[in-house]
């Protein structure tokens, strides 16, 4: 009985699925699950921000320049939580801008910003969506095809590896101007010396005064927590979404449905993406402070051990319902829009 991916195959062959299309279908799913998402991405963004700034502010006047000078969310001295550090059930109210959940987040947002600010970063995500899934998803495809016979079941963990960390080091500038974009709290605090607003390339906060190597390391800042959290991210994915995805296809080996690869590919999607952002939400915290922070020089696993020690469990796992929330329905946009897209170009 072949698998999916060879079935998937012998599907592209026969209606001769050039790169061009694939492109095509890739950039657009990417493009929709960036509008759709992008409102848990800020909220996400912003409890990791927070839990990096705590509420040592009004304590330890020399935090990390970038976190201080964006005036990333903390309390104000009079809220309960300042009051009464150690008292687990001190509430903050509700002009007080800390998340203690996603709704929470998004209500406050909403509140005190602005609805739009829920996407703000979406022009980045979109200027990401060619360059990361373009190159993403067909590697993968192509990757996956070609180890399916050698490496079996295992293929997909190594395809979904390799294509992400091919796609990450493509895309880090991009994914680091959105991260800092997310955590700014007001937009009229975004301002340079001058007073005029930002840009989201001025985010990239490049000293044109250092050298050019230095610069252009200052692009990749954070690249490596992006790739500890997104290679065994991408693993996991995979190797969960082709099974799952498999299993509700028809097991002969014939064409399915086109309703039939939407269904299974949005719930395979939805499962496997939820699942594996849950497991690596340590690492996507690793990531968000390395990216707000001035480097530190200390190590992931270094920065793992210093959030255990300080936050505890629930520290590492900081924005893991948003995150989750998030990548469900973001994983199981992409991969049903493209297969389908793919399964027309194929078709015609």
């Amino acid at each position: 009985m072949a698998t999916y991916s060879e079935q998937r195959k012998q599907v592209e062959n026969r209606g001769q699925l050039s790169l061009r299309h694939k492109l095509v279908a890739a950039g657009g799913a990417s493009c929709a699950s960036a509008l759709v998402v992008n409102p848990l991405d800020v909220v996400k963004t912003r409890m990791q921000a927070q839990a990096a700034n705590g509420f040592k502010q009004y304590n330890q006047p020399t935090l990390q320049p970038l976190l201080d000078k964006w005036a990333i969310a903390g309390c104000p001295e009079a809220c309960p939580r300042m009051v009464m550090p150690r008292v687990s059930s001190a509430r903050c109210g509700v002009d007080c801008p800390v998340y203690g959940s996603t709704i929470e987040g998004m209500q406050k947002i909403i509140r005190h910003e602005g609805a739009r600010v829920l996407w703000r970063g979406t022009d980045v995500s979109l200027l990401m969506a060619v360059p990361m899934v373009g190159i993403y998803l067909p590697l993968y495809d192509f990757l996956n095809a070609e180890w399916a016979s050698s490496l079996g079941a295992a293929a997909p963990l190594y395809a979904g590896a390799l294509a992400r960390t091919v796609a990450v080091l493509c895309t880090s500038p991009l994914e680091l101007i959105r991260t800092r974009m997310q955590a700014v709290l007001h937009p009229q605090q975004s301002k340079g010396v001058t007073g005029s607003k930002q840009n989201m390339w001025s985010h990239l906060k490049l000293d044109r005064n250092a050298s050019v190597s230095h610069r252009v390391r200052t692009l990749w800042t954070g690249v490596g927590a992006t790739l500890a959290r997104d290679v065994p991210f991408s693993a996991i994915y995979w190797g969960l979404l082709e099974p799952i995805r498999g299993s509700l296809l028809p097991a002969d080996g014939s064409p399915a449905a086109r309703s039939q690869t939407l269904t299974a590919n949005l719930v395979a999607g939805t499962l496997a993406g939820g699942a594996a952002a849950a497991v690596t939400t340590p690492l996507d915290v690793v990531k968000t402070r390395a990216q707000l922070e001035h480097s530190t020089g200390s190590s992931i696993l270094q920065t793992l051990k210093h959030i255990a020690r300080d936050d505890g469990v629930r520290g590492l796992f900081t924005g893991v319902g948003p995150r989750a929330v998030r990548a469900a329905p973001a994983c199981a946009i992409v991969v049903a829009s493209y297969e389908v897209i793919k399964s027309v170009y194929a078709d015609s």
